[in-house]
């Protein structure tokens, strides 16, 4: 499997580069497509502008900020890797539109495939996801391969989400469980929570104040939990009564799945009984209020569990790297980041009004 690494922390991200290996061919290609996007008609505007060189397009649709920082050689040169490398547009597969306060995004997994279109041909899939203002100008760009998860299997090491996961609280956080290794995550050997986090508040080094025989006496303890991306909730759990710290209890306790399109589906654990705001079938949007952390099922003391799986309803479900956008670690901004045990989280609440357009991020195929 390739391994994507990223070069700089920017707002235009490009799947491919000059010295990209072949991408990913699909041995099950999807057989129902759409030949236009049934959301939005800018994503029609944008993928037939990429694919086919209209940079000039592109260039005179983007905001400024964002037009200063992505030239329009940049955009030609990716525009040329994507025809060589994944062909002609197929048709959409899959699309999602969300909102992070006053930018509309637009997220669609589009099959490619080289010219002439055989049925015996190769084809891939690329990931399309951009945002655009109130004014409708193009803010953000986002252009990559997408890995398929039906062809994927356990552990899915370099698998990048489609969906944009938030922090899921407000003030800083530090990670107590997480990242990709054993030594810095004991879910790690779990096939649905290999890439969790257990998520803590800590103050000059403790988590808590006295003797820790109470809940209340941690600060996480009570702390407001938001959806960390918009979705539908297709399980949850509330009324699990509370474990007395250092005793723990079974399965997750109170707590909701949520399906986020793309195959993806997200897991927050632990809430304080009761406090849970939407039951099965509900959709939630993204920095949605949820409920309160806590101490209910299979946890020993406060904290939140977040994870995100594929299928997670179903045993067939394995875990999915989740990393965090537009957040602080350990006090330095990033766009997009994983953390690991012991480094302070802290997201963006509520939504920057205007963020700023950051340029390319250009993901590797070593």
């Amino acid at each position: 499997m390739r391994r994507y690494r990223p070069i700089a922390v920017l707002g235009l991200w490009l799947a491919t580069s000059a010295f990209a290996c072949r991408p990913q061919t699909l041995k099950r290609p999807p057989t129902t497509v759409a030949p236009k996007s049934a959301l939005l008609p800018e994503a029609d505007r944008l993928i037939d502008a990429v694919t086919h060189k209209k940079i000039p397009a592109i260039v005179a649709w983007m905001s400024p900020t964002l037009r200063t920082q992505v030239s329009g050689e940049m955009l030609s040169q990716a525009s040329q890797r994507i025809a060589s490398s994944y062909g002609d547009v197929v048709g959409i597969v899959e699309e999602r539109l969300h909102r992070e306060d006053d930018l509309l995004w637009y997220s669609g997994v589009v099959l490619h495939a080289q010219k002439p279109p055989s049925p015996t041909g190769p084809k891939r899939l690329m990931l399309y996801q951009f945002a655009i203002n109130p004014d409708r100008t193009l803010e953000r760009l986002l252009v990559r391969e997408h890995l398929s998860l039906a062809e994927l299997e356990p552990p899915a090491e370099h698998y990048l989400p489609v969906t944009r996961f938030h922090f899921p609280s407000v003030g800083e956080w530090t990670v107590a469980h997480g990242g990709r290794r054993k030594a810095t995550n004991y879910h790690h050997g779990s096939r649905k929570q290999r890439f969790a986090y257990d998520l803590v508040v800590r103050k000059n080094g403790r988590q808590r104040v006295g003797n820790g025989k109470r809940n209340s006496q941690y600060f996480c303890y009570g702390q407001p939990v938001y959806a960390p991306a918009s979705g539908t909730v297709i399980h949850a759990v509330d009324g699990v009564r509370e474990n007395v710290p250092g005793k723990r209890g079974k399965k997750g306790g109170n707590g909701l799945v949520l399906d986020h399109g793309f195959g993806e589906t997200s897991s927050l654990w632990h809430f304080i009984p009761g406090t849970l705001t939407v039951k099965k079938g509900d959709r939630v949007e993204v920095g949605q209020y949820l409920g309160k952390a806590g101490n209910s099922g299979s946890s020993s003391g406060p904290h939140i569990h977040f994870h995100v799986s594929t299928r997670e309803m179903e045993a067939s479900g394995y875990s999915l790297p989740a990393p965090f956008v537009e957040v602080y670690i350990d006090g330095r901004w990033h766009d997009r980041y994983m953390p690991v045990r012991g480094q302070r989280v802290r997201g963006v609440r509520p939504f920057p009004k205007r963020p700023l357009a950051r340029g390319p991020e250009i993901l590797l195929d070593l």
